[in-house]
């Protein structure tokens, strides 16, 4: 088995004077390390951390030879066993619509075979992939669907109708997370992505029916998390429930992902019992990305300090070689201003 990061810079140039979006990073090749210090710094962990927990499982980062100049320039790629540029030469970009930005990633899963993990570049995984193989689909966690448009609240391609059945499975599960998602059966990674691209290809991925509270679904992340997150829930509950296959599920952590907060999943215990449990688990820098050239926000001090107290992650391990230079630029950035020793 092999895990996998995939990421592209949100624009590439496919001839002078013209580009093509794929919606799946930030930045791009112009964006400079001190603009980019929280996600940089926590690919790093998440490659090196992957490195000590799993030796045996290679890591791979799938990207294209465009975005694959910012990572040689600022010495990540050293830390991945191998870079794959070519699975996104035929991707449809001209069919996908914007709404849908994680798609580059669901793309490449149609031309990998199972067992394999995708996680994302700024999670950070503490437990090895070995305690996660009595299942046939990994995620991080579930989450609520309040936060969720439902299935029709989306536009979808011309002609596209929900299958009764599934629409029922939408109603009885929660979404999972995606952040981290390990697919050990083959049929069922082919049935996914096949009604993922089914939805999303020339879809317009516009909500409607949401109109006075239209800003509550979310409009920059419903129709993405939907296809990609409640769908992975209501497909694997079809598989279990309604074709009655021997099909097992299983997330990183037991947790429930509201809004803002997460608590345990039986919500009658004390909500704050969960929180060693997903620190021992998983590190996501998830929004804080927005903040990180922005050191008067809430919570700029809280992530900064919270990145520097993972630095043994790096300096603990041989592949700090490789990224010293960029590394240690960045710790400098993070740190400076602060007291000796904070």
């Amino acid at each position: 088995m092999k895990a996998y990061h995939v990421y592209i810079m949100r624009t590439a140039p496919v001839s002078p004077g013209r580009s093509v979006q794929f919606h799946a990073g930030y930045g791009t090749l112009e964006t400079e390390v001190d603009k980019r210090r929280f996600e940089l710094l926590t690919q790093m962990y998440s490659c090196i951390n992957h490195k000590t927990v799993n030796p045996d499982i290679p890591l791979v980062l799938i990207t294209d030879e465009h975005t694959l100049t910012y990572y040689d320039r600022w010495q990540l790629t050293g830390l991945y066993d191998e870079v794959i540029t070519d699975f996104h030469d035929d991707y449809p970009t001209d069919r996908i619509a914007e709404g849908f930005w994680a798609s580059p990633k669901i793309w490449a899963m149609t031309k990998l075979r199972a067992p394999f993990l995708i996680f994302d570049t700024d999670l950070v995984l503490h437990q090895p992939l070995s305690i996660y193989d009595d299942c046939d689909l990994l995620y991080l966690h579930r989450e609520t669907s309040a936060q969720y448009p439902n299935p029709f609240d989306i536009v979808g391609p011309p002609g596209y109708e929900w299958d009764d059945e599934l629409i029922l499975c939408f109603r009885r599960t929660l979404p999972m997370n995606c952040a981290a998602m390990g697919m050990f059966n083959e049929d069922f990674k082919r049935e996914y992505v096949e009604s993922y691209f089914d939805f999303v290809l020339d879809a317009p991925g516009t909500l409607r029916y949401a109109t006075e509270h239209k800003h509550n679904l979310h409009q920059m992340v419903g129709p993405q998390i939907l296809v990609e997150q409640w769908l992975l829930a209501a497909l694997a509950y079809k598989w279990k429930a309604v074709d009655r296959k021997p099909f097992r599920t299983r997330a990183v952590v037991p947790a429930l992902y509201a809004n803002d907060h997460f608590s345990p999943l039986d919500m009658d215990e004390d909500p704050e019992s969960i929180n060693p449990v997903l620190s021992s688990n998983f590190y996501h820098l998830w929004g804080a990305k927005k903040i990180q050239n922005d050191p008067t926000a809430p919570l700029y001090d809280f992530v900064r300090n919270a990145l520097l107290e993972g630095r043994f992650i790096v300096e603990d391990s041989p592949q700090y070689e490789i990224v010293r230079d960029v590394y240690d630029r960045i710790i400098a950035g993070l740190t400076e201003g602060l007291p000796v020793g904070g």
